[in-house]
């Protein structure tokens, strides 16, 4: 099995019948040779017409792509972004709150998001946030036990699980802490500046004090060198790329002024 087909069946695993019969025009038919060849899947969702079907699905008043998955949705937004980088010489990049400039190494952020690995994984990431889980973890110091809750979008206390959970989990929580540091700093900056502002963040990304979209890029890259393979080797060697893909992502589909899939509340 090549990459290309181990990405396809990592879709086929998130994917579900409703998800594939959106993608198959409604024909069940369809359905079935998708299952048994899941590779297609990625050549389905390169097309802008099927994606832009799975983005639009919230407005289509039959109903029949209503109910896809949020790993369909964000695959599509994903692949749809990467498809318009190509043939592009800049892109915008923000460099202060409601401020973008031009960057001219489109060529390379659109080579970065034509590798499979990178869009299965960026996509799962975007989903994943769909649910941002959260809990309790007891602790027990010189006064007894005590709870100390998490919140897996709290990167310093998502960091404090680290010498609460046996070394054979730590993994787990170092991927959590690379994906919510991508995932602020790509998609919700502003919030990021307000709240992780200040010397903790400087502290858990092993640097010294920086503008907080920096900072956050280091403790991605730092967090996922501390995964191993479980990450693509170009996000953990580039989280940069990573979190301007997904600043473009968020732009064009997640936030977009003419019915963007959060501003929309989907």
């Amino acid at each position: 099995m090549d990459a290309r087909e181990a990405v396809g069946h990592r879709y086929g695993e998130h994917l579900t019948d409703r998800d594939l019969l959106a993608l198959a025009d409604g024909e069940p038919s369809r359905v079935a040779p998708l299952r048994r060849r899941p590779e297609l899947l990625l050549d389905l969702l390169d097309r802008p017409a099927v994606a832009d079907a799975v983005l639009a699905a919230r407005r289509d008043e039959s109903g029949r792509f209503r109910h896809v998955s949020p790993f369909l949705v964000f695959a599509a937004a994903v692949h749809r972004t990467g498809g318009a980088l190509v043939g592009r010489l800049h892109t915008p990049d923000r460099t202060a709150p409601r401020t973008r400039v031009p960057i001219f190494d489109a060529p390379v952020l659109a080579a970065f998001a034509t590798e499979p690995e990178h869009r299965l994984h960026l996509a799962e990431l975007l989903a994943s946030y769909s649910r941002p889980a959260s809990g309790i973890v007891w602790r027990r110091d010189e006064w007894g036990r005590r709870a100390e809750r998490w919140d897996e979008l709290d990167l310093p206390a998502l960091a404090r699980l680290l010498t609460a959970v046996p070394a054979d989990q730590q993994a787990g929580v170092w991927r959590r802490i690379g994906d919510g540091a991508l995932f602020l700093a790509g998609v919700f900056p502003e919030h990021a500046e307000r709240t992780l502002a200040g010397p903790g963040l400087a502290r858990l990304a092993g640097s010294g004090e920086g503008p907080v979209t920096e900072l956050l890029e280091q403790l991605a890259g730092r967090a996922y060198a501390q995964v191993g393979a479980a990450v693509p080797a170009g996000v953990a060697a580039s989280p940069q790329l990573a979190r301007r893909f997904l600043a473009l992502v968020a732009e064009r589909h997640l936030f977009g002024a003419s019915g963007g899939l959060l501003a929309a509340g989907v």
